[in-house]
C-alpha cells in the first residue's frame, strides 16, 4: 500500500485506484466535440432540419461549436448516456422532432460506430494523467476504469498508447444497466480487482465521479480540474481537488 499526498493532505493505505477516462486521461473536449458535431449532424440529416440549427443543436448536448470547448453544465458534463438522450428528446420538440427514445438511442449508436473506426484521430491523452497511473503502476497499486463510455471504445484506446497493461478492470457503459453514478459500475471494478473500497481512491474531473465514489462506499474521490468543471467548483464535492494530476504525489 501506499500513501498519496493532496492539498498538503496525507491520504494512507492505497492499494487500488479507480480512474473516469474523459476529461481525467483523455482531453474530452477535442474527443466528445467531434461526437457532438456528428450527432447533431446525423439529427439534422435524419429529420429534415435546416443546417443552420447545428450550432444550436449542438449547445443542447453541452458543445460550443464556436468556443470548440465542452460545458461545465452541459447535459454531457453532467449526465450519464441514457439521461443524456431523455433530455435532448425532450429539447428536440421545439424543433418539431418527436422522437422515441429508441430512435435516438439508435441515432448515438450508429454514430458512435461510425466514430470509433477513426477515433484515435480524436484522441489526445492528457500527459500529467498519463505519467501519474504509469507512476502508481510502478509501485504495483491495482488500477481500474469506470467510465460512462463504451467498453470497446476504452479498449481501444488503450490499445491504440499501449496503455492495456495497466488496467486490471475497465468497467464502461454497459458493463451495468446501473448509472455510473449509481456506485454499482465501481463496484463490479472493485469485485474485478479483489479490491476494499476502504483502501481505494476515485479519480475523476466532474461531481458525477464524487456520486460515484460514494454510492460504492469508497470515501475518497480525487477531482482534477482538467475536463469542464474549474477546481474551484469541484473543491464543493472534495477537498481533493486539484488542477493537474502533477500536484498530487
Amino acid at each position: 500500500m501506499i500513501s498519496l499526498t493532496v492539498n498538503n493532505s496525507k491520504i494512507p493505505n492505497i492499494d487500488t485506484v479507480l480512474f473516469d477516462k474523459d476529461g481525467t486521461f483523455i482531453d474530452l473536449h477535442y474527443f466528445w466535440g467531434k461526437m457532438t458535431t456528428m450527432r447533431c449532424d446525423e439529427i439534422i440529416q435524419t429529420y429534415s432540419l435546416p443546417v443552420s440549427l447545428h450550432h444550436e443543436l449542438c449547445l443542447c448536448l453541452g458543445y460550443d461549436t464556436k468556443t470548440q470547448k465542452m460545458l461545465k453544465d452541459g447535459i454531457t458534463a453532467l449526465y450519464s448516456r441514457p439521461k443524456i438522450i431523455e433530455i435532448f428528446r425532450s429539447d428536440l420538440k421545439k424543433y418539431g422532432v418527436n422522437a422515441t427514445q429508441q430512435e435516438i438511442e439508435k441515432i448515438f449508436d450508429h454514430i458512435s460506430s461510425v466514430f470509433y473506426k477513426n477515433m484515435q484521430t480524436y484522441t489526445k491523452p492528457i500527459d500529467s494523467a498519463v505519467e501519474f497511473f504509469k507512476t502508481l503502476a510502478q509501485s504495483n497499486l491495482k488500477l481500474g476504469i469506470v467510465t460512462s463510455d463504451s467498453v470497446e471504445s476504452t479498449q481501444l484506446t488503450l490499445k491504440h498508447f499501449g496503455w492495456e497493461k495497466y488496467f486490471g478492470a475497465v468497467i464502461g457503459r454497459e458493463s451495468s444497466d446501473a448509472h455510473k453514478e449509481s456506485g454499482i459500475p465501481a463496484k463490479m471494478a472493485l469485485e474485478i480487482l479483489q479490491s476494499n473500497p476502504t483502501n481505494t481512491v476515485m479519480i475523476g474531473d466532474a461531481p458525477m465521479d464524487y456520486l460515484a465514489a460514494k454510492n460504492a462506499d469508497i470515501k475518497t474521490t480525487i477531482l482534477v480540474a482538467t475536463g469542464q468543471i474549474e477546481r474551484e467548483e469541484l473543491q464543493q464535492h472534495s477537498p481533493y481537488a486539484v488542477n493537474t494530476l502533477n500536484e498530487v504525489y
